[in-house]
């Protein structure tokens, strides 16, 4: 097969992806100076990535040395000095993953996702888009904070910079077909370690259905999605007032998010705010009156404001729904009745 290496434009596009879903994918240009094919837009993602995490904690410093100690080993470790430790812990790295690999099937050209090498470390939000966008190549993963994705060719000879533009986002593209096809052919070919997950998850997509899975599709979550997946993140934490947040700014972009309105009750119960989590509950209710969480903490709402009769009334609707919900059935016994005390006997009557 005789390959042709292409020419090296000055100046390439690529593309940006923001964390942030409120901030659009765009797409950027970069000058490729001769002799710095390889470096000129590393040290440019350097720099993005250093900018946009923000400054470490101490605790993630810590948690960063304890990484690169568990790496090099405790001995080789033991010998960097406190300076030399410093300038390893403050080096910004690009994480390179090849989407779409550089081999020769496809005349060695690529799709890489270049991705900040400490985003666990700095705890940066999920990338929906860009996990997205990996999954319908083939690499189910979670992708951390902000993302680049930029095309090339290399054959181990040559290192040319390729454009790869804004419409070429999406999973229609041909470069997406091509990296689920390849991702695919390694699943035939025993890859097993690099492609377990993509594998389960194809198996997934299949159950259920009589014809071949339809193709994958890119889909972004709305702003309002976003905000309820961040409230997730903190109930998840134990940060009910943190969760109480992020699900109200999720109804506020989209009122009618009865999820959103549901995990906020449950949030808002954690803080004792009856009353609201109560209301949360009803406009669930109103809209889905089969919701069997929102039933069951609304009764818990009602029996801490003494509504007891109300909130014995929601538990029976729960068990109608499921007749065997063992909470709704442990709160009911909860809530029964005493037995009435004995009837005393009449003056003068002998008891038998």
């Amino acid at each position: 097969m005789t390959v042709t290496v292409p020419p090296q434009a000055k100046r390439v596009k690529y593309v940006y992806i923001p964390a942030d879903v409120h901030e659009p994918i765009q797409e950027r240009e970069i000058d490729v100076p001769e002799g710095r094919e390889v470096e000129c837009l590393l040290d440019c993602l350097k720099d993005h990535f250093k900018a946009a995490g923000g400054n470490k904690t101490a605790a993630q410093r810590e948690a960063q040395k304890q990484q690169l100690i568990a790496r090099v080993g405790a001995e080789s470790a033991a010998k960097l000095s406190d300076q030399m430790m410093a300038v390893a812990l403050d080096m910004q790295m690009v994480e390179t993953v090849p989407l779409l690999v550089n081999n020769r099937d496809n005349g060695y050209v690529g799709v890489n996702m270049y991705c900040d090498d400490q985003a666990q470390v700095k705890e940066l939000p999920l990338n929906m888009r860009a996990s997205n966008i990996a999954d319908c190549c083939g690499k189910p993963m979670q992708v951390n904070g902000d993302v680049f994705l930029a095309r090339l060719f290399d054959n181990d000879d040559a290192f040319v910079r390729l454009d790869l533009g804004l419409p070429e986002v999406t999973s229609s593209a041909a470069w997406v077909a091509a990296a689920a096809a390849q991702a695919a052919r390694r699943m035939q070919q025993g890859d097993r370690a690099a492609d377990f997950m993509a594998q389960l998850q194809q198996q997934q997509r299949k159950q259920g259905q009589a014809s071949a899975a339809p193709a994958a599709t890119v889909r972004e979550l709305t702003p309002a999605e976003v905000e309820k997946e961040a409230g997730n993140a903190a109930v998840k934490r134990g940060d009910w007032s943190g969760a109480v947040d992020r699900y109200s700014a999720a109804l506020g972009l989209e009122p009618g998010m009865t999820a959103a309105a549901n995990n906020r009750a449950l949030a808002l119960l954690r803080l004792g705010r009856h009353g609201e989590a109560e209301a949360d509950c009803g406009k669930v209710l109103e809209a889905e009156p089969r919701n069997v969480k929102a039933l069951l903490r609304r009764a818990t709402c009602r029996v801490a404001l003494g509504r007891r009769a109300e909130a014995v009334a929601d538990l029976q609707a729960v068990l109608e729904l499921e007749p065997h919900n063992k909470d709704a059935q442990a709160e009911l016994t909860k809530l029964a009745p005493p037995p009435p005390p004995p009837v005393p006997a009449e003056a003068g009557a002998v008891a038998l």
